[in-house]
């Protein structure tokens, strides 16, 4: 599992033999013969040290490329600024008529001709049903191959389709191409939450899904810059997003390990030691030896052969056929995960929805187009920085209510008409609109990543990826709808802003909090009996066993 960094390790190693160690988060007389939880490895390891800045700095780097191809689609796709015929140029679509030349930024819609009759809007279509069939397909890849391995994968598929994208020459084949990279990058997102919450502790996963959403937000600033150098859509899904991602995912074969509760889950207790024990060199601390609450009975077993003593009773009870054997059943026959997802479901829609119809709003806003966007980009900077605050101070269904009472408060804003007299200029009432979808900009940040967040910490690790797999499923539906929602809108009340059906949403989601329950600083249960044996009253060991007594080098003969 982890063949591609072995000689890392081994340099680490003997790099470390004459220094001292940093001092662990606790110590153990005998490590061998100590049994730990997971979340006590990881901080025994090391929370947020060395190695886990790296995977963070890795996975911001991919997501800024990233980004770039989903936000910067519209320069991707925008219409030719003037068509000219016998030597008369316009700014206007004429599509009924011959057009000699174009004229305007060298875009798909201008080379291909995707400008009228809402052509171009297809081809971003297949690019979101194909992060849906991505979002749904990824999380039984993951669980069956593993994180690693399905997160490379994803990032190959995506990166390599925008890349031949940007040398084709057919419009079939770039529409192939969209919904590979759509299905691709949708699934290396889905595996990607799940891999932050399952690579490290509480502090770890909080800064690194904070750290993510400042990424993408920060890319509306950079990519503009990038595409007047640039001044081509196949320069700029060349150079800017398929190289630099491609580059990426080699890094990530050498650097990436293996999630240790994704190999629990599966019972390959010595290839998780061996990611710990490299963890805890790059990190500096002594070697991992530790052995796992999940090989306690194991470890009984041998004991009662041993030492000829009544067998020990522990709360681990692993159910390895339960566990090799779950999909997405699960979360619909189980009563507690039903409702539990189903409420998600409703949430990662709202996140989608608004942020995606915020983004096809801006028109409604009264300044130009450009400076809002950028106005909001930078909102959602300065807010993905603030939420790492919420995470690490406040519960989690605390702060989400908090934010959707402020999106319900915000939305009431854009039900002020416009007047009329205000068309070309600036008057209270669009100050009151721009208002709303700041607010509900800066929101909606602090909801995406305190959701990402909460959903990794609600779901075991058995499911974990099936319940992402479910909830950005149907999220993208809500991405899907925005635009069709925000265009019918426009049409029918011309001026209404399309946000005001946020606060609905936003009021129902409130209402279905209550029945979340918490997981702030709270352990992660990794299989589907844990949180029943965690109420359980019986004695980890029974009174009348002394396993000091027991050495383990006779039990290993």
């Amino acid at each position: 599992m982890i063949n591609s960094i072995k000689n890392q390790f081994k340099q680490q190693l003997e790099l470390l033999q004459d220094k001292k160690y940093k001092k662990p988060a606790f110590e153990a007389y005998n490590m061998k013969r100590a049994f730990v939880t997971l979340d006590q490895a990881f901080e025994y390891v090391g929370d947020n040290s060395k190695y886990q800045q790296r995977i963070t700095l890795l996975l911001c780097i991919q997501f800024l490329f990233y980004s770039f191809f989903v936000m910067g689609m519209p320069y991707l796709l925008q219409n030719p600024s003037k068509y000219c015929t016998d030597g008369i140029c316009i700014e206007y679509p004429n599509c009924n008529n011959r057009i000699d030349s174009l004229i305007g930024f060298d875009s798909i819609a201008k080379e291909f001709g995707l400008f009228c009759n809402g052509r171009k809007a297809f081809i971003a279509a297949l690019f979101f049903v194909g992060q849906m069939f991505g979002g749904f397909t990824f999380p039984i890849l993951a669980n069956i191959f593993g994180r690693r391995k399905i997160l490379l994968f994803g990032m190959s598929l995506g990166s390599v389709s925008i890349l031949v994208g940007s040398l084709c020459d057919n419009l079939l084949s770039l529409y192939a191409l969209f919904f590979i990279a759509g299905f691709g990058l949708s699934g290396y997102e889905t595996v990607v939450y799940v891999y932050i919450t399952e690579i490290s502790a509480l502090r770890f996963r909080s800064i690194a899904s904070s750290l993510l959403i400042v990424i993408w937000s920060s890319s509306m600033l950079i990519y503009p810059f990038i595409v007047d150098i640039l001044q081509s859509w196949r320069l700029l899904m060349m150079w800017s997003i398929g190289v630099p991602l491609l580059i990426t995912v080699v890094l990530d074969y050498f650097y990436f390990v293996e999630s240790p509760r994704w190999l629990i889950s599966k019972q390959q207790y010595d290839e998780c030691r061996r990611v710990f024990r490299f963890m805890s060199i790059f990190n500096k601390r002594r070697p991992f030896e530790f052995n796992f609450m999940e090989e306690l009975d194991k470890f009984n077993n041998r004991c009662v052969k041993v030492a000829s003593m009544k067998k020990v009773e522990t709360q681990i009870k692993l159910t390895q056929q339960s566990n090799q054997n779950a999909g997405y059943w699960e979360l619909f026959k189980r009563s507690k995960l039903l409702i539990q997802t189903l409420i998600l479901v409703q949430m990662w829609f709202l996140r989608y929805f608004t942020y995606y119809g915020l983004q096809f709003s801006v028109s409604t806003f009264g300044i130009s187009m450009t400076t809002t966007l950028r106005m909001l980009a930078l909102v959602e900077l300065m807010t993905g920085m603030s939420s790492l605050y919420f995470k690490l101070k406040y519960p989690r269904i605390v702060s989400l209510q908090f934010c959707l009472l402020t999106m319900i408060l915000s939305a009431t804003l854009s039900y002020i008409d416009i007047p009329s007299e205000c068309q070309g200029s600036l008057c209270w009432q669009q100050i009151l609109h721009l208002l709303s979808a700041i607010l509900i900009k800066a929101s909606i940040t602090i909801y995406n990543s305190m959701l990402n967040t909460y959903t990794g910490e609600a779901y075991v690790t058995t499911v974990r990826s099936y319940g992402y797999g479910v909830c950005m499923t149907f999220g993208q539906l809500g991405s899907t709808f925005a635009p069709l929602y925000v265009s019918y809108v426009q049409e029918i009340y011309q001026q209404a802003s399309a946000i005001t059906i946020v606060g609905l949403l936003a009021l129902i989601a409130l209402g279905l909090t209550w029945f979340l329950q918490e997981t702030y600083k709270k352990d992660m249960y990794d299989n589907l009996t844990d949180e029943v044996m965690a109420t359980q009253t019986l004695p980890l060991i029974n009174q009348d066993m002394q396993f000091d007594e027991i050495e383990l080098q006779q039990l290993s003969r």
